[in-house]
């Protein structure tokens, strides 16, 4: 997780959303979000994600699991099986702010500028990279995001990245795992299609 001192220097726009790539190292685009419209039930949280990029809002909804557990095992050398959660964490288009940020994204990682269209809804095979059960309501936890996993889908498609939930502090860190995930990260996440 960013550090306490970093929360100290969290720069915000007018309207109180992070800018979006503030924090990020090693040429890795790593995006701040300010969560808001928090509803919680007995299985998930679901929340917006917000932030501000050149002055304009940029952002989605998203659903996760709740009572994720610490996915590695206590010499940190194999995973638990049963602590991998399938289509644990969902982002979801919330409108145009959500078409915004996948315009900003492809031009952060150097993509052909195009009209680019969030898709309604994406879903990730998601890990908690701990060795310890972490209450997520209570403290930081870091999920490592897998992008078109399946046994089906091939290795140009597949993709990862870190979401790092903070519900105390009401922020996520999505960050950049390599550059070699970002052509097809924003190609899972967003189309071309022309939407109304």
């Amino acid at each position: 997780m960013k550090n306490p001192k970093e929360l100290e220097q969290l720069r915000v726009a007018e309207n109180g959303d992070p800018i979006l790539d503030q924090f990020g190292e090693e040429g890795l685009i790593d995006c701040t979000l300010r969560i808001s419209n928090l509803v919680s039930s007995e299985h998930e949280h679901r929340f917006h994600l917000a932030a501000s990029f050149r002055d304009e809002s940029v952002g989605f909804d998203v659903v996760i699991v709740r009572g994720i557990r610490g996915a590695l095992n206590p010499e940190m050398t194999e995973l638990i099986p049963d602590h991998v959660y399938y289509d644990g964490v969902t982002f979801m288009r919330s409108g145009s702010e959500s078409d915004r940020l996948m315009m900003v994204l492809a031009e952060r990682y150097g993509l052909p500028r195009e009209q680019r269209h969030m898709v309604d809804r994406f879903s990730f095979t998601a890990i908690a990279i701990h060795q310890y059960d972490v209450e997520m309501e209570v403290e930081p936890i870091s999920i490592k995001l897998f992008g078109n996993d399946g046994e089906d889908m091939s290795e140009e498609v597949y993709f990862e990245s870190f979401f790092k939930l903070d519900l105390p502090s009401k922020l996520v860190y999505w960050e950049e795992k390599d550059p070699e995930f970002r052509e097809p990260l924003i190609n899972a996440l967003s189309d071309l299609a022309k939407r109304e």
